[in-house]
């Protein structure tokens, strides 16, 4: 069976960022099986899961309760589009979010995953600046080797040079600040006392606004602790001053929490843990645990404001944005968090 596998594994599929050569040579661990932090491939071996899959596996292999929502909820209802209709998962999980959610972060947008979370972030912010009479408010600001999502428009986020090389041009407008990284502070020519070093940071967002002009600046994205790199926590006070300045020169601040969120550090949504209220929150990964894809883009009262009246549309959605099973299995899932 496992021969057979690999001879169609390497025929057909192609992976993700993997290098297609050593699937061609060696072949590929096939994984069948999971349980609690463990998996076993197709040779029975079993191997610490630490990674969690991809960052989302947040509540172990093999919860038969997560597996249970979902047929559940396929049986009463498999697809319906959130296209001007709802249904009662989607509904109830928007609720939830919302509740978790700091601040006046009350509007929910679902997405697929943490990337179409981000594109959707990306987009809002540029139609949000439109509608408020400033047009001109489009660029957005990143950390250095930041991972944002590989989709087109959150690759402009992305600052990892190497893989935007090869799809350049990608869209305009992204622009990047040095990332939190303090045992890199010395060869950033950057003060290495951690207040001195957050605020140091902080201010190169401030610098860059300036340098771009703040009438072209739409949006910055920060994980809160970013993971790209080697996992860079944030100095003391660098998001209260982050927010300062995005307050200053009205600059969204998207937390993206696509891997932070979800107990992942202690809290739903690690904006939380670091004292500060974002404009938008993009999350997905363990907000089913895996169990089923989803994501969300979680947005202010403030933004929500221009679409709430007249005929005003945001032009953008996503055919399994909401999926009923994800958000059953979601539901599910969270019980099983709090």
């Amino acid at each position: 069976m496992d021969a057979e596998l690999q001879r169609k594994a390497k025929d057909h599929l192609w992976m993700h960022f993997t290098r297609q050569s050593t699937m061609e040579h060696s072949g590929v661990p096939v994984i069948v099986r999971g349980e609690g932090h463990h998996i076993w491939d197709s040779d029975g071996r079993r191997y610490i899961d630490g990674l969690a899959g991809l960052f989302v596996v947040n509540a172990g292999h093999g919860r038969a309760r997560l597996a249970e929502a979902a047929a559940k909820q396929a049986e009463q209802l498999a697809f319906f589009p959130l296209w001007s209709y709802a249904h009662p998962a989607a509904i109830e999980l928007a609720d939830r979010l919302a509740g978790y959610a700091p601040g006046d972060l009350n509007r929910v947008f679902f997405t697929s995953g943490g990337g179409e979370a981000v594109e959707t972030a990306f987009k809002l912010a540029k139609h949000y600046w439109k509608l408020r009479g400033k047009p001109g408010k489009h660029k957005v600001i990143s950390r250095a080797i930041a991972y944002h999502g590989t989709t087109q428009g959150a690759l402009a986020i992305t600052g990892i040079p190497a893989m935007k090389a090869m799809f350049e041009p990608v869209t305009p407008g992204g622009f990047r600040v040095p990332n939190t990284n303090i045992y890199r502070a010395a060869e950033m020519g950057a003060p290495t006392d951690p207040d001195a070093f957050g605020a140091w940071a902080a201010d190169r967002i401030e610098e860059m606004i300036q340098f771009e002009g703040p009438d072209t600046v739409a949006a910055i994205f920060l994980e809160p602790v970013q993971n790209s790199g080697g996992c860079f926590p944030p100095p003391p006070g660098y998001f209260q001053r982050v927010r300062e300045i995005c307050d200053k020169y009205d600059v969204l601040m998207v937390s993206d929490e696509v891997i932070c969120a979800f107990g992942r550090i202690g809290h739903m949504f690690a904006c939380d843990e670091y004292g500060y209220v974002p404009d938008m929150i993009t999350c997905a990964k363990g907000m089913t645990s895996g169990y089923s894809p989803i994501g969300a883009t979680i947005i202010s009262d403030r933004i929500y404001e221009p679409f709430k009246h007249g005929n005003t549309s945001f032009y953008h959605g996503y055919t399994f944005g909401g999926h009923p099973v994800s958000a059953a299995v979601a539901l599910e899932n969270l019980d099983i968090f709090e």
